[in-house]
């Protein structure tokens, strides 16, 4: 199980206009995958992050597909080749990433790096969501935000903050016949784990 910070685990779908987006059904309470980019009409917060993130990265400056290295994908069951996905909802918001697993593909886990966004806004709108959890990945602050628990759901949406101003949104989908078995927040904080010291460095 991912190892969280409790606290905050009250509010509804992530809601954020441009500078935020929520990319999972379960986030957002939108139709589509978990991995749909949508926004929403409340605003965003124009509060700093001041987290003093130790160790900070710019995975914005890879491509989405880089984002999850072969041996990461590997060790989490998915293939090493992703399928990079545009925003339709969206599309001035960066393209995503989609690694697929299991014997049906049914298992997923897709990355996107956003820039000109800091954990606080996350934190500031938390009552956008049904669930919302604070955490820590590899001392990175982190949060999950989905419309219902995890736990008993198919989907995740996990946004880490890889620096002061640039959050990676790891948003992973089990099938359906392990919901209540396997919590898909697990596969998304792994996922960050494992990709994030391939991650360049924030200068």
């Amino acid at each position: 199980m991912y190892k969280a910070r409790r606290g905050a685990v009250i509010a509804g779908g992530l809601a954020l206009t441009m500078a935020l987006a929520a990319c999972s059904s379960d986030s957002t309470g939108q139709t589509g995958t978990p991995e749909d980019t949508a926004t929403s009409s409340v605003a965003s917060s124009t509060s700093q992050s001041g987290t003093g993130i130790a160790n900070p990265k710019n995975p914005a400056a890879l491509e989405p597909c880089e984002l999850l290295p072969d041996e990461a994908a590997t060790t989490l069951g998915v293939e090493t080749k992703g399928e990079r996905i545009p925003n339709d909802l969206k599309p001035s918001l960066p393209d995503l990433c989609r690694w697929r697993g299991g014997e049906t593909g049914s298992t997923r886990v897709s990355l996107v790096a956003f820039p000109g966004r800091t954990i606080q806004q996350y934190y500031d709108n938390k009552s956008s969501y049904g669930y919302f959890e604070k955490l820590e990945v590899s001392e990175h602050p982190a949060v999950v935000g989905n419309t219902e628990d995890p736990a008993k759901s198919s989907s995740c949406a996990m946004y880490m903050a890889a620096n002061e101003n640039q959050i990676v949104l790891s948003s992973t989908s089990i099938p359906a016949n392990d919901i209540g078995k396997t919590n898909p927040c697990d596969l998304a904080q792994r996922a960050l784990e494992l990709s994030l010291p391939s991650w360049p460095a924030a200068k």
